[in-house]
Parts: C-alpha cells; structure tokens; sequence
C-alpha cells in the first residue's frame, strides 16, 4: 500500500488529539510528520517536512488556514480543510471543488477524503483551484462584487452583475454572460445559488438561475415565458412567475 504522509494545522488541541487518533487507528497507511497550532508554525513545519497531505483548520486566531496558503504560493500539497462551522468559506470550498471536513470529524468522510487525495495525488497536476477560491473568498456577497470560476483551462473572473443567468447543461453549468459570452463550468447550478448575491439571482426554473437585473421586463407576466437581455427563453411556472414578480417590483 502506498505510504502517504501528511501535517496537521489546527489551534484546538482536542482537535489535532482525535484526528491524529483517527488517523492511527483507521489509516495507517497515512505517516503523520507533525502537527502545528497557528499559521506561522504551521508554514515552518511544512517548509521542512513537506508532506502530500495538509489537514488544515480554517479560523486560527487573527489568521486563517487561507492566509497559510497564500504565503506558501503553488507549491502546495493536498488540503484538507477542517471547520466546525458550515459558512460562506465552505460553499467557496465546495465551489473550488476542495475537500473539507466538518468538525468533529465522521470517519467515514476522512475516508472519502483520504481516497480522493489519493487518486488527485496519481493524477497530473490540473488548474490551480486554489486561485479561485481565494479570490471569491475575497468578495462580499453583493452585486458589485465579482466571481471566479473554475473552468478546464483556468480561472475566469468577472462581476457578478455580468452574470445574465446560469443553465443546467451537461452534467454542469453553462453561465450565460454579457462580457465573456458563455462559460462551462463543471458544477452543479446549486453550487451558484450558495456563491451568487441572494438579492440579485433567483432560481425561476430547475434548470435556470437568473440575474433579474438582465431580464427583459417586458416579458414579464402570467402564463408567458421570460426573455434575458442575451435572447435566453425561459419557461417559468405560476408560483415562480409570482415569486419573480414579486422580488423585480423591489427594484
């Protein structure tokens, strides 16, 4: 069995005690080179050991596992984020299509995170996801504040506001936009709901989240689908339409 090794960053000692513990009784296969309490030794110790894994806590005091991985620049190794609580940095997490673990830790998600790591770890080395996740985790929710999107080829990033609507299509999501025309991007359209301005996006359809700021306004109505700015058509029914109604007469 491959032997893989791994660094624990986390301040709460009762934390890094049970992972370790985890770690020892349900993968032995994982070599634990050490653990650190804050963001400083955190970088030290893994400037000198160099592990595959990071098991890495997100709150640290005045500084967060992201600041941690800014200073180390692209030579990272595998994160895993730790968190006790389930905020915006998780759905930017899940966004960025990162692994993390919910606090206390269930043994049966260390070992799906373990497994995934293990096959990232066979594979050529991708687009930098991190990228696009420090830099939405840059934004505020709001409609002025941009997005960066993970694609194949790298990140893209643009305003939300740019945003005309994003399609369910081809296992992903197709994001329809004003600048940069339209952009696959291999997540699920519940992904954006969690990313995108709660105010400015509505789900009118299963497979379409709208930015109601783009709608033609002239196609709005009962029993009527509704036109985006790009020519998009898009069946809404009764109890969306009503929903949708409701939230353009707040402009």
């Amino acid at each position: 069995m491959e032997k893989l090794t791994a660094v624990i960053v986390d301040d709460e000692q009762h934390c890094r005690d049970s992972l370790q513990a985890l770690l020892a009784r349900r993968h032995p296969e994982v070599e634990l080179l050490g653990m650190a309490v804050n963001v400083p030794e955190g970088i030290a110790l893994l400037g000198r050991m160099a592990p595959k894994i990071l098991f890495l806590d997100i709150e640290m005091g005045n500084l967060t596992g992201f600041d941690l991985l800014q200073a180390m620049g692209p030579d990272r190794p595998h994160v895993i984020f730790t968190t006790a609580h389930e905020g915006y940095a998780v759905k930017a997490i899940r966004f960025s299509a990162l692994d993390y673990l919910l606090k206390p830790v269930d043994p049966e998600e260390l070992t799906n995170a373990i497994g995934k790591a293990k096959q990232l770890l066979r594979q050529p080395k991708g687009p930098d996801r991190f990228m696009s996740l420090l830099m939405n985790l840059t934004s505020l929710e709001g409609p002025g504040v941009e997005i960066a999107l993970p694609t194949p080829d790298g990140t893209v990033q643009l305003p939300q506001q740019e945003i005309i609507c994003c399609e369910a299509k081809d296992g992903g999501t197709l994001v329809h936009t004003s600048s940069k025309g339209h952009i696959q991007v291999e997540r699920e359209l519940k992904a954006f709901e969690g990313m995108l301005d709660p105010d400015t996006f509505l789900r009118v359809h299963p497979d379409f989240l709208v930015n109601i700021h783009q709608l033609d306004r002239r196609s709005l109505g009962a029993d009527k689908p509704v036109t985006m700015s790009d020519g998009t058509v898009i069946e809404v029914g009764a109890t969306r339409m009503r929903t949708l109604l409701e939230r353009v007469e707040k402009w």
